[in-house]
């Protein structure tokens, strides 16, 4: 008979293993397929072209030729979205932390130009299987398989799984430093199974050693190096490893804990070492002071948002799954290593939360994106509130549950194809589709005045932008002259959103911000506008630009612009 229940614990354990890495693997094949392959806006273009600087060696760009430049914040105007100036000089550095540029150097140097494109869809499939793995490590391994499929499933990781921006890896990198820091398991989700099996259990104990807090202590570091606002995280991971129940001895303790702080702290180190090279302080970030972004009063504003944006995107079964991991019920959770490890999980949801809670409010629903880090723990709350219902001894319920999980990973693929996740490619194409058009008709000394596009375009062309949003209102009339007589000439590059605050804030003192000629190029349905700042009497109807579905091809950044 154990020699049965162990075949039946082995067929399980593979029917399940193999279902997760199935479902990982899906989900970097999706990632793959409809990544947007763009270095777009703001986010996307800071991190791809900052992986090209960690590859050149150097995260400074020379910028000496805006101390001759006349008019006022000459440095911020010819810094991109995605960079700004250093703290005194004329360089600009990278206001994105250094994590995920990082990685895309590393897989780039190894294989090619495409592969900075690949990093965020292997990290969804990484954050899909640790999620499997969490369930796995506290002895509830279908559970875990099932918070893996809410957790592929999810608009909001679909959504993010198709831009190279830092939030999926982010996420992955602290679902597998919780899954490493859990002690192993091989309960079953049937405690009848595990029952005169003595020697499988002794063998799994014996996997908990401390290379296990050493990974966790590297992945913890890589989670550092990718969002560092989140390091009060990895204090609760080693308190978690400090006092868990399963180490009885100090000296084991100590040990582990030295295994797992070493190499954390070894990512804080790096980032404050970065911070104080690029913005003079290890305290400092790109994004400015701390104080302006971090806000007691914005906690009932994002509590609101947050709440209502989760029950849209992801069903109030996401909200309830939440709520379990502060509910400490047996029913909830039924195995002793589950009962342990809840509040490790609870911690790291609320750690999350908290961060962002008090983190200046921003108005769409993909902004959920900032709570991945907790969504493994949440799926794992939501899928033991269904096991729960397995649990009753009825067919009716268990097959209700089964089909419960089932049915919202797939309501959630569609009301992500609802919220146009999978037509991002298409939308992002519009930055590559808009600098083409740039580079066909300007010259390398021509200077773009911009804001959506002001890096982009840089990437894309090498031709030099001029961010208009930092520009003095006084300022647009003479700026153009000033660089039109010195060789360069002027265009202007707007997406609707952008005009009409372009016309406020130069338009009462400037002809020229008046913006009322007719555009050389038009996209999109006008939605995207190129001028000429110079020759602006136009007759001739503009060139509506066709629209590029998808961008195929990995396109190298070009050389950095400069003025003459």
């Amino acid at each position: 008979m154990p020699y049965n229940r162990d075949r039946l614990i082995g067929r399980l354990l593979r029917a399940h293993a193999s279902a997760a890495a199935i479902l990982a693997l899906t989900v970097v094949g999706t990632g793959v397929i409809w990544n947007t392959r763009a270095a777009a806006g703001a986010d996307a273009y800071g991190y791809v072209s900052q992986a090209d600087l960690w590859r050149r060696g150097n995260l400074f760009i020379d910028q000496r030729f805006s101390a001759e430049v006349p008019w006022p914040l000459a440095r911020w105007t010819f810094a991109p979205l995605g960079y700004r100036p250093e703290p005194d000089g004329f360089r600009i550095v990278p206001t994105y932390s250094p994590g995920l540029p990082m990685l895309m150097a590393i897989a780039t140097a190894m294989a090619g130009d495409c592969a900075i494109f690949w990093i965020v869809p292997l990290a969804g499939g990484a954050l899909t299987f640790a999620t499997y793995w969490i369930g796995r490590r506290i002895g509830r391994p279908w559970v875990g398989l099932g918070a893996a499929w809410l957790v592929a499933t999810s608009p909001v990781t679909l959504f993010m799984l198709m831009a190279p921006m830092s939030d999926v890896p982010a996420a992955a990198a602290w679902a597998i430093a919780v899954a490493l820091a859990l002690p192993p398991s091989l309960a079953c989700e049937d405690s009848e199974l595990r029952r005169g099996s003595p020697k499988r259990q002794r063998r799994g104990g014996g996997e908990d050693s401390p290379l296990a807090a050493l990974a966790s202590g590297i992945a913890v570091a890589i989670a550092i190096l990718i969002r560092p606002n989140l390091v009060p995280l990895a204090a609760v991971v080693a308190l978690w490893i400090l006092f868990r129940e399963a180490l009885p001895s100090r000296a084991q303790r100590a040990r582990r804990l030295l295994c797992f702080v070493i190499p954390a702290s070894m990512g804080a180190i790096a980032i404050a070492l970065i911070n104080a090279r690029l913005y003079g302080s290890p305290l400092a970030s790109g994004y400015g002071s701390l104080s302006d972004a971090y806000s007691w009063s914005y906690l009932v504003p994002n509590l609101k948002q947050y709440g209502e944006r989760l029950v849209m995107a992801e069903t109030p079964l996401a909200v309830a799954g939440l709520a379990c991991l502060f509910v400490p019920w047996r029913v909830l959770w039924p195995t002793r290593e589950s009962r342990r490890a809840r509040w490790l999980l609870a911690s790291v949801a609320a750690g999350v939360w908290v961060s962002y809670l008090i983190y200046v409010p921003w108005d769409a629903w993909w902004y959920l994106r900032f709570l991945l880090p907790a969504s493994p723990a949440m799926a794992i709350g939501t899928a033991s509130l269904v096991a729960a219902l397995y649990r009753v001894r009825s067919t009716a319920f268990r097959v209700a549950a089964v089909c419960l999980v089932m049915a919202f990973g797939i309501v959630s693929v569609r009301r992500a194809a609802r919220l146009d996740v999978f037509k991002e490619q298409s939308g992002e194409a519009k930055y590559v589709e808009a600098a083409r058009a740039v580079e066909s008709i300007t010259s390398p000394d021509d200077v773009i005045i911009s804001g959506q596009f002001s890096g982009s375009v840089r990437y894309y062309t090498g031709r030099l932008t001029l961010r208009w949003d930092w520009l003095d209102p006084q300022w647009l009339d003479r700026a153009v002259e000033w660089l039109d007589a010195r060789g360069h000439h002027v265009y202007i590059l707007l997406e609707a959103p952008e005009v009409d605050p372009f016309r406020t804030r130069f338009g009462a003192t400037s002809a020229i911000g008046r913006l009322n000629w007719v555009p050389l190029v038009t996209f999109r349905g006008r939605s995207i506008q190129l001028h000429d700042a110079v020759r602006r009497e136009r007759f001739e109807r503009p060139i509506e630009q066709p629209p590029l579905l998808a961008v195929r091809e990995c396109l190298p950044q070009k050389p950095f612009p400069s003025l003459r």
